[in-house]
């Protein structure tokens, strides 16, 4: 029997064995098993050893405790890692033999602000690097001793109470594995400020505020603040106020009614209290709500009757965030041919890089309006008035010093760089003075740290780069001293004036001003 080529050829659909079936089956379901694994797997909420993506509502972010090497956003990236790098050098030295002992103190605050938060992206950023900088001088110079070092933790609150809850409890887990005894920073004057501070009391964590202004703060167990609060910077307003060229001005309180922040409610409170009555252009304060929407349109609509009132001054009891929702109106006001001073706090400051600082300087440039405030630090202080600065405590910012040559391009017009500083320094010299004489070895503990809260007045005052700091029962700096900054149609800022918010006006002075 004859057969063809094709014949010989081998069949191009052969029966497939029912062996081959069954495996097949088997693959697949593996295949989908683990595919519907990854599939419906929570997914995973680390972000980097001690954060944790945290959900909040609208405002889910990575918070928690880092040594520098998780930037909790791109803006602060350089920074952290030097912190981490100053870190790893802080505990490399510790481990070699005869080495230098350490503590960790946790730098504190929200770290990554959304729009309509107090502080900005730049502020915060500033502010941590006073910190580092205050941190690289402890460690390398030796005017505030030698030991123990310092290692800096970053901890990011976030904006809400349960990321602040994560954070918080990252600190607790960790306070013997990173000799951790002290917290700096400790965000802003807001309602959750003050459960914060209770809670690290109750573990006798100290806590060192940076821009803590709040009077509803004082008194609170383990916190001491290096800014001053906020009756002596409306003692400081109402002073600047009474002086020969203001005599006869009339002055209008605009303050903010949100209730939730401790900052304009004190404010506003302490100025009302202070200044003479029959100087006020009206005799109940404009009241707006920040918690509310349209500030733009209900302050435009307020301009016919703050011209009726005829002010020679605003007091602005508000946000830094809300001046240009209020300064834009008020360059159209009806009666912008009279000049008007607008005065404010402190907060002040973070206009100076808020998405609406342009229109901040066209509503002064063509509204006859001058923008002056009570300021926290600022470097022109140190020029017009040198003898209320100790020379160490100023060097780190100038040209030569740690801050200007690390961070070369950032200015401290806003003041945060040299307040995250004075707090860290002012940690520094609670910590160094618990070491005991005869054993600088001897490791230090919170309580040791806790205990020398009230040591720091008088002889034992700190050098701040923002005036000396003496500390008073109540945690807050005794006549601490005040620029009053102005902010002018170009943006440019200088200081026209250093007070203090005490009977005299003058700066605190230690008897003997030695080194702090």
């Amino acid at each position: 029997m004859t057969t063809s080529l094709a014949d010989d050829l081998p069949d191009a659909n052969p029966p497939v064995p029912r062996w081959r079936f069954a495996a097949l089956g088997a693959v697949v379901l593996l295949l989908l098993g683990g595919g519907a694994f990854w599939l419906f797997r929570p997914e995973s909420t680390d972000c980097a050893e001690g954060v944790r993506r945290v959900e909040a509502g609208n405002a889910t972010r990575c918070v928690g405790l880092t040594d520098g090497s998780y930037p909790f956003t791109k803006d602060l990236r350089t920074v952290f890692r030097l912190v981490e790098k100053e870190n790893r050098q802080v505990t490399e030295e510790a481990a070699q033999p005869g080495g230098t002992p350490y503590v960790s103190v946790v730098y504190l605050m929200g770290m990554s602000p959304r729009p309509g938060d107090s502080k900005n992206t730049e502020s915060v950023r500033h502010e941590l690097e006073g910190a580092y900088t205050a941190q690289y001088e402890a460690n390398h110079r030796r005017a505030q001793g030698r030991t123990p070092r310092i290692r800096l933790l970053l901890g990011d609150t976030g904006s809400r109470p349960e990321q602040r809850a994560y954070t918080l409890e990252q600190i607790r887990a960790r306070l013997d594995r990173d000799r951790i005894v002290a917290v700096a920073g400790a965000g802003t004057s807001l309602g959750g400020t003050r459960e914060m501070v209770a809670r690290l009391n109750s573990w006798d964590i100290a806590s060192f505020g940076s821009v803590l202004t709040s009077d509803v703060l004082e008194k609170s167990a383990g916190l001491v603040r290096v800014a001053p609060p906020n009756a002596d910077q409306a003692a400081a307003a109402v002073r600047y106020l009474s002086r020969e060229e203001y005599a006869g001005s009339k002055v209008l309180i605009v303050k903010d009614s949100n209730n939730d922040d401790l900052y304009t409610k004190t404010l506003a409170e302490k100025f009302g209290a202070g200044f003479p009555e029959p100087r006020l252009a009206a005799p109940e304060p404009m009241q707006y709500d920040s918690s509310k929407t349209q500030l733009a349109t209900y302050f435009s609509n307020q301009m016919p009757n703050l011209c009726l009132e005829r002010p020679d001054v605003v007091y602005f009891a508000g946000r830094g965030r809300d001046l240009p929702d209020f300064l834009a109106p008020l360059s159209e006001r009806q009666c912008s041919g009279s000049p008007l001073m607008v005065l404010s706090g402190d907060d002040t400051s973070q206009v100076l890089q808020a998405d609406g600082f342009n229109e901040v300087k066209q509503s002064l440039r063509k509204g006859n309006i001058r923008l002056v405030f009570t300021g926290l630090a600022h470097p022109g202080a140190w020029d017009l008035a040198p003898r209320f600065f100790d020379p160490n405590a100023i060097g780190p910012f100038l040209p030569d010093g740690t801050f200007r040559t690390t961070f070369r391009d950032d200015k401290l017009d806003d003041g945060q760089a040299i307040m995250g500083h004075d707090a860290v320094r002012t940690a520094v010299k609670a910590i160094r003075k618990a070491v005991p004489l005869e054993n600088s070895d001897q490791r230090i503990e919170r309580k040791d740290v806790m205990q020398n809260l009230s040591l720091l007045y008088d002889a034992n005052a700190v050098a701040g780069a923002s005036g000396w700091i003496s500390l008073k029962n109540n945690g807050s700096p005794r006549d601490k001293a005040i620029p009053l900054i102005e902010i002018d149609g170009t943006g440019s800022t200088k200081t026209i004036a250093v007070v203090s918010g005490g009977d005299a006006g003058t700066p605190y002075l230690p008897k003997s001003a030695g080194p702090g």
